[in-house]
């Protein structure tokens, strides 16, 4: 008989305020959606960290409990849930014995915060296994720590507190990182595009990072307007009866700021973006870092089809979602045999 427990974690569409966090401790507006990660912890005997990875990294590796809280990686996927036991079991004794796996619905390295996820429901889990129960707050930090201090990818806090609290809010990023929630769900269809371009957080991150730091005035312009349209939108979502094709402008015109001030779009995505708006979306915006990955779009109901059809012959892939999604990070502790489906995660 032994210890378990599993996370789960959604991943986020940001509608605007990317990269606020980092740059000026800003705020954004995000909704977390019903494609989820999926992380079981539990002990065996031994004196290893076993991680393991299903659909869509399929990889796998068993890893010294000294090497672990050494701090030494090996610059892949599974990194993620090797730094958060590092961050959650900090000794050698505690990560010796532990076991991960994890599975997710959504893309990797596409813009939907799989690393945040894939981080906050190791935390979680690794948390639960061990009989604690840490309060959403600490979970983000402990996974920004896992993520930014141990992996350097120089992530803010948007990406934790998002995918950590779920629903609609508006997230801030300054001395008390925390939620403000605006609804459970945005209430109106999401047509996600994954272009199928991967890119890297770090690379991504590091080029905005220098020419904020270099005081780019484009990269400035961007922050002060993201700022007030992270208020517009805010605004517009807090309304009792919210109208969507105002929210939908507003999303389009914070992909503009992206692509024109940020220039961390793609042709490829403009092309999307372009097409899904021609074809009945309220509005349409790349997501997360860009330069890649995946771009997303408010569509009624009735317009799905034709949004979907005005992508024929597009080297993407399409995911429609009823809506977004009300949790955040959910835990299940069990005290018993290991799940079957742990297993085989």
């Amino acid at each position: 008989m032994r210890a378990a427990a599993t996370a789960t974690a959604p991943g986020r569409l940001c509608l605007a305020g990317e990269s606020l966090d980092w740059m000026n401790g800003g705020s954004s507006v995000v909704a977390t959606i019903p494609l989820r990660t999926k992380v079981t912890a539990w002990r065996t005997p031994g004196d290893a960290l076993t991680l393991l990875s299903g659909s869509p990294v399929f990889a796998n590796r068993l890893v010294s409990a000294e090497q672990v809280a050494e701090g030494k990686y090996s610059g892949d996927q599974l990194d993620y849930m090797q730094a958060a036991a590092r961050v959650t079991l900090k000794t050698a004794d505690q990560i010796a014995g532990t076991v991960l796996t994890a599975v997710t619905d959504m893309p990797v390295a596409a813009g939907l915060s799989s690393s945040a996820a894939v981080t906050v429901a190791s935390v979680t889990a690794l948390s639960a296994m061990n009989g604690a129960a840490p309060d959403l707050a600490s979970i983000c930090r402990m996974s920004r720590a896992a993520e930014t201090g141990e992996l350097g990818s120089g992530a803010g806090w948007m990406d934790y507190v998002a995918v950590a609290f779920g629903g609609v809010s508006h997230v801030s990023a300054g001395e008390r990182p925390g939620a403000h929630g605006i609804a459970p769900t945005l209430g109106v269809p999401v047509v996600i595009v994954d272009t199928l371009q991967p890119r890297t957080t770090l690379r991504a991150l590091s080029s905005k990072r220098e020419r904020y730091a270099a005081g780019d005035a484009s990269m400035h312009a961007y922050a002060r307007q993201a700022a007030d349209l992270v208020e517009s939108v805010t605004h517009a979502l807090c309304q009792q009866e919210v109208d969507y094709r105002l929210v939908g402008r507003l999303l389009t015109t914070g992909h503009g700021l992206l692509r024109d001030l940020v220039r961390c779009s793609t042709p490829l995505i403009d092309e999307c973006a372009a097409r899904m708006l021609h074809a009945g979306a309220l509005g349409a915006k790349l997501s997360g870092s860009g330069y890649g990955g995946c771009l997303f779009a408010l569509v009624p109901d009735e317009a799905i089809n034709s949004v979907l059809g005005a992508l024929d012959g597009l080297p993407v892939h399409a995911h429609v979602l009823p809506s977004s999604e009300p949790e955040g990070v959910t835990v299940t502790r069990l005290a018993g045999p290991v799940p079957q489906d742990a297993n085989s995660a």
